[in-house]
Parts: structure tokens; sequence; C-alpha cells
């Protein structure tokens, strides 16, 4: 004991002995006490009754001295909660039963702070009590490191369930827009093409399938070689300059014909804005033009049934021009001014295959003689001073899927009618001042206020020409050999006037009508519409007398025989039969202007029934069949 420091001596006189059996067992273990002293753990020794001893480590890490933990029992420094457990377990070790091993638990300092520990205990028997000796590990801080990693683990699986939650969202939106894209790429009428600095073309959509693989492979090594080869071209601008362009037009050769593209352009960027790809959009021209010709007003709005008449004449030309309607040959319409040309060549478009298609009009005696080829051909970049940077497509590029109405066609001059036998023949046509040839599928109406085949006799309409558009011929008779229509027609624009007017409906004096009816008509129906707009216009009460006409026509003097003529005109237009004679002299004179087509083609062609028959369309026996015909004298 004299070895002991003073510390050490003091805390072991002051141990209650009488656990050891003897002064001699407690001497003898002063070495075992001297190592628990110095232990860096938590050492303490309890039996039922309460601590016995708690040694300085553990002093210090409880904040309680061992005066006053004796006169606590074990579980009284434990938190509540574990407590609930120690308790019953501790009392049952100490009556020597098994119970399962103690696990960590929370001890409760003095100072009321909370520190984590994890135990080893033993039983010894003292004095006929059992003693449990037990070490306790600060394990506060490994809890804590626990605690904090299991949370962060909890946050890091929560997180990890929330960014997959997000990346199914947006791979499940990624694939909806993929698909969406898809579907646009799909279903878009314009061609959609990525290109990149080494030339290379990828065509994202089926933009063209219509035509061949050979056409294609064209159509990729002209966008190769504009990027490689074309420094001044407008995709190499696009890759190299950034400069983003729309609406240039490129015509592209293919075996096919000529192949009319209206090209956009935008230059795609990488993160540092460098180009990396571009983007280009292809739209043939003849969409192009079809917008055109649908915010333009080149539109057929007539049919056969805004066709007003009783007269059978009129009636068997408008059957046969249903039934012209329905194909494709080209036709000549003969009339004079004011008889409704442009009415009929309207009703054929709309009543054939081609009603979807457009309808260009276009007047050959308005035009000057030496612009009537830009008109009809169009002209290319820089063909002429004044011409527009980006050219100029013409009447047959925009007809182009439709109809051409060429009105008074007698009126071309002989230069022009070479130009327009050459794209009819080749079915194609070169812009002025450009070298590529442009395909173009029209179905040609002409009309004309002339004797189309007198003009070709003297010399005024080149032969090859006629034959050519004269496939199909319409005479319109005018309105003084058709009478009975005259009050049908009168009856019909007085109500559009009226409507038009804002008037209520009038009442047509017999003087009018006498007058109306023994007038020769010279404007034909034009003048008509033009003569019943003026008078209901000018009418003051409620009827139409004839001091509203106008004065040749009043000076017209009225004939008691053309009268009953003409209502014997009227009359006989609903008859049957005088109908079907009129049809029966009708379907003659078209017999003779059939033969007289016939003989041309074959002049034309030095008697080649081959190609006089594809000319009309019909094959060599039909064509043998109406020769005979014609010759027997039957027809």
């Amino acid at each position: 004991m004299k070895d002991q420091p003073h510390g050490m001596r003091d805390r072991i006189d002051n141990v209650d002995v009488s656990i050891f059996q003897t002064k001699q067992d407690w001497i003898e273990n002063i070495d075992f006490r001297q190592m628990v002293e110095d232990l860096q753990i938590i050492v303490c020794v309890y039996d039922i009754d309460g601590f016995i001893y708690l040694n300085p480590v553990g002093e210090k890490m409880t904040g309680y001295s061992l005066e006053e933990v004796r006169v606590k029992r074990f579980w009284e420094v434990t938190h509540p909660e574990d407590a609930l457990w120690i308790k019953p377990r501790g009392l049952a070790r100490l009556r020597g039963e098994a119970v399962p091993s103690t696990r960590e638990f929370r001890i409760i300092k003095k100072n009321g702070q909370v520190m984590w520990v994890n135990v080893f205990w033993m039983i010894t028997p003292w004095h006929g009590k059992n003693t449990i000796i037990m070490a306790c590990v600060d394990v506060t801080e490994n809890k804590r490191l626990t605690e904090e990693l299991q949370a962060s683990r909890s946050e890091l699986e929560t997180r990890v369930k929330e960014r997959t939650e997000e990346l199914n969202r947006t791979n499940k939106e990624l694939l909806l827009l993929n698909q969406n894209l898809n579907n646009i790429l799909k279903n878009i009428s314009d061609g959609v093409v990525t290109v990149n600095q080494t030339g290379d073309v990828v065509l994202l959509n089926a933009f063209l399938d219509h035509v061949s693989k050979s056409a294609v492979g064209k159509i990729k090594h002209r966008l190769s070689s504009m990027i490689l080869k074309e420094d001044d071209s407008i995709l190499n601008k696009m890759l190299r300059e950034k400069k983003t362009f729309s609406d240039e037009e490129i015509i592209f050769p293919t075996a096919e014909g000529s192949l009319n593209l209206l090209v956009s352009g935008t230059p795609i960027l990488d993160e540092e804005g460098a180009v990396q790809s571009g983007v280009i959009v292809l739209r043939p021209m003849k969409d192009v033009h079809r917008l055109i010709q649908r915010f333009s007003g080149y539109r057929a709005t007539f049919c056969f049934e805004d066709i007003i008449t009783n007269d059978p004449i009129m009636l068997t030309l408008i059957e046969n021009a249903r039934n012209t309607a329905l194909g494709n040959s080209n036709v000549v319409i003969e009339g004079a001014s004011g008889t409704g040309k442009e009415l009929f060549a309207q009703a054929i478009h709309n009543y054939g295959p081609r009603s979807r298609g457009p309808f260009i009009a276009v007047n050959c005696g308005a035009i000057p003689r030496e612009l009537i080829a830009s008109e009809l051909f169009g002209y290319a970049e820089g063909a002429f001073t004044g011409a527009k940077k980006s050219g100029n497509p013409g009447k047959f590029e925009l007809a182009s899927g439709g109809t051409l109405f060429l009105d008074e066609i007698g009126d071309m001059s002989i230069d022009q009618q070479v130009s327009l036998l050459r794209v009819i023949q080749e079915k194609r046509l070169t812009r002025i001042g450009g070298h590529d040839a442009i395909p173009v599928d029209v179905r040609i109406i002409c009309a004309t206020n002339k004797d189309l085949y007198s003009e070709m006799r003297t010399g005024s309409f080149r032969n090859d020409l006629y034959y050519r558009l004269n496939v199909i011929n319409i005479k319109i008779p005018p309105l003084r050999e058709r009478r009975g229509d005259i009050m049908l027609l009168f009856n019909h624009f007085m109500k559009m006037a009226e409507r038009k007017a804002n008037k209520k409906s009038s009442r047509i004096s017999g003087d009018v009508q006498k007058h109306l009816i023994n007038y020769s008509w010279p404007g034909n129906v034009r003048e008509l519409q033009n003569v019943v707009e003026r008078m209901v216009n000018v009418m003051s009460g409620s009827s139409l007398e004839t001091d509203q006409l106008p004065q040749d026509i009043k000076m017209a003097v009225p004939s008691v025989a053309s009268y009953h003529e003409a209502n014997r005109a009227t009359k006989a237009s609903v008859n049957t039969i005088d109908v079907d004679a009129a049809r029966k002299l009708y379907r003659q004179k078209s017999g003779e202007a059939e033969k007289q087509h016939i003989m041309g083609l074959l002049e034309l062609h030095h008697g080649n029934i081959s190609r006089a028959a594809r000319e009309i369309g019909i094959s060599r026996t039909t064509l043998y069949k109406k020769i005979r015909l014609y010759n027997s004298g039957k027809c």
C-alpha cells in the first residue's frame, strides 16, 4: 500500500470491504483495482441494492461521483425509454435467470446529456449475492455517425428514387416527343434534311419516296456539291458563316425531269456556338404555286349548273362539254365576245379530274407581244434588266396539275405560237434565260372570237398548233340565235341585280320584253347583264319600263313576227322532239368539224394513221372506222 498514489489509496480505503471475505482478499486485489482505475472506459460494479463501485473515468464521463451513484439503482442512470427494458432484464440477470444479451443503450449524464454506451458484463457472487461487473464503452460518436450515415443513406435513397422517377418522366416525355417528331416528319409534306460541313446529307422523312432512288442520289449529290465545291452557295454560307436562308428556289435535274424545290435552311450550333450541322426544308414549287393560286384567285368558280339556258343547242353543248371534262384532251371554245366562253372553260375544269388543281387564265390579246413569253414560260434569275433576283415562274408552271385557259388565242403572234407548240409537244419548258427543263402537266383550254380554221387557212395561225389545240371544239352560238334564252337570262340577272341594289322584285312591262327580244345583242350575254343592272339601278318604282332601256335598244323597232318567233323558240326549248332535232343538227356540225380535224392531222403527219390517232387520243382501229364513216357520207 505504500507504493500507491495518495488518491488511489484514499479510494481504496473508502471502499466498503465488507463485500470481500477478508481484508486480505481486498489487499490481494489491489493490482486488479489499479488496472481498473487506469482503464479509459467506464467500469462499475452493482448488485440488486445499487452501485458499489465506479472508476474515475466513469466519474469523469458521467459527471457522477462514486458517493452519488451509490444511492442509485442501476436503471436510474439510464434513459427512461431504455429503463423500461433494462430494469426487468438486469433484475432477472441478478437473479441468475437467462436473459438476452444487453444491447446498446443510453445513459443520462449528471448534466442531462445523453451518452450511448455498449456494455460488457460478468456476474460474480459476493456474500451470497450476484454482483455484476460491467464495462461501458462510449459509442455516442459512433452512434451519431451511424445515424448520420443512415440519414444520409435514407436521403440518398430518397434522392435516387426522386431522380429515378424524374428520369422516368423525362424519358417518357422524350419518348413521346420523339414519337411526335417522327409522326410530324412522316406526315409533313415538305422534305427535312440534315447536312454538315463534310457534305453528308441525311433525308429525315419520306419526302422523296415518289421519285426514283437515282433521283434521290442526284439530289443528295447536288446538295453535297453546294457545300463542298460552291463557296458562294447558300448552303456553304449557312455552314461557314451561320447564315440562315429561306425560300430559295433550286432546280434539281433528274432522269424523270427537273424538280423545282423551294429551300430554307438554318444552322445548328453546339454549346460553344460553332456550327455543328444544318437543317434544310425542301418544299416542291408546285405546292407553293398551289398556295399562291388558292389565295390569289387562280380558281374556277363556275360550274355547268351556272349556265342558264333552255335552248336545245346549248343543252347539247353542255352535255358534250360534261363528257369532254372527264378527259384531259385540249379544248377550243369558239364564240363571239360575251357568249360565256370562260364560263364553259371553268365549268369543264370543275367537272373534271383536275378540279382540285389550279385554273389559270391568260388573255393572250391583252399582254404585249414582247412580254407574253415571260408571262407564259417565266424567266430565270438575271434573264433581263428588271428581272426578279430569284426568277419568276410562268403561267404554265402555276397551272401545272390543273388547267391553263388561253383566252383570245387567235391574237397570239406566230413566233410565240412556235414556243407554245413546243411546250405542248414536250410537256416541259425552259424559262427565259434558264437552262433547266421543267416538266409541266396542264390541260389547255383555248377560247377565241375568231374562226381558227379560217385563220389557219390564211396563215395567221399555225396549222400544227391548231391541230394540237383543236382536239375538241365547242362553238357557242350568239344570243341572237337563241332568243328563247333572252327573257330567261333577263329574269335571272334581274334577281341578282335586285339583291345587289337591295330592291324588291320588279315587274317587267310587255313593251320592254318586245324591245329586248327584238334587239340583236351584239355584246351577247355580257351586254344583257349590263343592261339589266343599269335598269334596276335607275328604276324609281316597282316596274321596269321602256324609259329605262338604253337608247340603242329602244331604237330597235319591235317586230311582231320576231316576237312570235321568240315565243316559238322558247316553247321549242322544252319540246323533246325539237331538242332531239337540234341535237342531231349539232352532232352533224360536230361530225363535220371532227372530219376536218382528222383530215388536218393526216395532212400534218403525211398520212401516218398511228400518229394521228395518238394526237386525237383514240386507237388506230377507231380512227379507221371514223375515216370509213366520213368517206361513206353517212355523217
